[in-house]
C-alpha cells in the first residue's frame, strides 16, 4: 500500500515489554489502516530491512529485538524506542526463560530451558547474564541520539501508560493536535479510557482507513483493552504469577531475586548497561542501599 504516510517505527528488545506494546501497535494499525509489520529479528527481513520496508509497503514497524546496524538505508522515519531496567530485565527473562516464553521460533530457547530447569535460582540467573548477550549489547550498541527516535524507559511508559502513548502518538506525528489538547486536560485517565473502551473498542466507527491523524479518545481505549490486570488473568501488578507472561508488573523486582553471586556475574559481564542508561549514577550500587518500593507499581510487566 503507497500512501503519503511516513514510515513509523517501535524499537524493542527482549523482554522491555515489547509484546504489550506491539498489541496495541497491532489494534492501531488495523484501525487506521496501515500496513503492520512484526518483526523479531534479522531472519524476518532477510537482513535487509530496509528492503523489506520497499518490498512489502510497510508504514508501521514492531521491530522487537533492535538492532542499530539494521536501521540505516530506512527512508525517513519517526519512532519511539524502549529499554528497560537491565537488572529487571534479567529477572524478567529468567522466569519467561523458564516456564512461559514460546520455543516454536527460538530453538536454542529449548536446551537452554532444560538446563535453567536442572539448576537453582542462583544459578540460572547466571546462566542468564550470558544467555542473553544479544539483547545487552543491542542496548549498549544503540545510538540514543537520534532526533527521530523518542527515548523511553519501559517503567516510565508501564506506570503511565495513557499519558505515555499519548506522547508517543505526539511526537510520531499522528495525534490530532485538538485531540490532543483535550485529553491532555484530563486528570482521570483510567476511568476516562474505560468509557472511551466501550464506546470505540472495537471497531472505531466514524474513522477512514488509512488516516493521517489519529484521536487521542480512541487511542485511549485501545490502551484500556491491554492494561495489565486484563492481560494477566485479573491479578493486579505486584500479584506474581511465575508461570504467566505477564509475571508481576513491578519494577526494581531484582532486589528480590539478586544475591552476591549473581550481582558479581551480571556486574562483570553488563553492569556498564546499568549507568549507561541512567539507572545508577555509579558503579557502586548493590541491595543494601537500594529498599524496595512499592509506591509506584507499573501496569505491565
Amino acid at each position: 500500500m503507497q500512501t503519503d504516510f511516513p514510515l513509523l517505527a517501535f524499537f524493542g528488545h527482549h523482554k522491555c515489554a515489547s509484546t504489550w506494546i506491539h498489541r496495541i501497535l497491532g489494534d492501531f494499525g488495523r484501525h487506521a489502516g496501515l500496513e503492520h509489520a512484526y518483526l523479531y529479528d534479522e531472519t524476518n527481513f532477510g537482513g535487509d530491512l530496509a528492503a523489506y520496508v520497499r518490498e512489502h509497503g510497510t508504514q508501521l514497524i514492531s521491530y522487537v529485538n533492535a538492532e542499530t546496524k539494521h536501521i540505516g538505508g530506512l527512508p525517513p522515519f519517526r519512532a519511539f524506542h524502549v529499554v528497560r531496567d537491565p537488572r529487571d530485565l534479567l529477572v524478567s527473562a529468567y522466569f519467561s526463560h523458564l516456564h512461559s516464553h514460546p520455543t516454536k521460533a527460538w530453538p536454542e530457547l529449548i536446551p537452554h530451558r532444560e538446563r535453567l530447569g536442572s539448576v537453582s535460582k542462583t544459578e540460572g540467573l547466571i546462566l542468564e547474564v550470558e544467555f542473553l548477550d544479544f539483547a545487552y549489547n543491542a542496548m549498549r550498541d544503540w545510538d540514543y541520539d537520534r532526533p527521530d527516535t523518542l527515548e523511553l524507559r519501559q517503567e516510565e511508559l508501564t506506570r503511565k501508560p495513557y499519558e505515555g502513548f499519548l506522547r508517543i502518538f505526539d511526537f510520531l506525528g499522528i495525534l490530532d493536535s485538538a485531540d490532543f489538547d483535550k485529553a491532555a486536560r484530563l486528570s482521570h485517565w483510567r476511568h476516562v479510557a474505560r468509557n472511551l473502551a466501550a464506546k470505540r473498542v472495537p471497531g472505531l466507527s466514524g474513522w477512514h482507513s488509512p488516516i493521517r491523524h489519529f484521536p487521542a479518545e480512541p487511542l485511549l481505549g485501545i490502551i484500556y483493552e491491554h492494561r495489565f490486570d486484563k492481560l494477566a488473568g485479573g491479578r493486579t501488578a505486584g500479584d506474581e504469577d511465575v508461570k504467566s507472561h505477564y509475571r508481576k508488573g513491578t519494577p526494581g523486582d531484582w532486589r528480590n531475586h539478586f544475591d552476591p553471586d549473581v550481582m558479581s556475574a551480571f556486574k562483570e559481564r553488563h553492569g556498564d548497561l546499568v549507568t549507561l542508561l541512567g539507572y545508577e549514577k555509579t558503579d557502586d550500587w548493590g541491595l543494601e542501599r537500594h529498599p524496595i518500593d512499592d509506591s509506584t507499581p507499573a501496569e505491565m510487566a
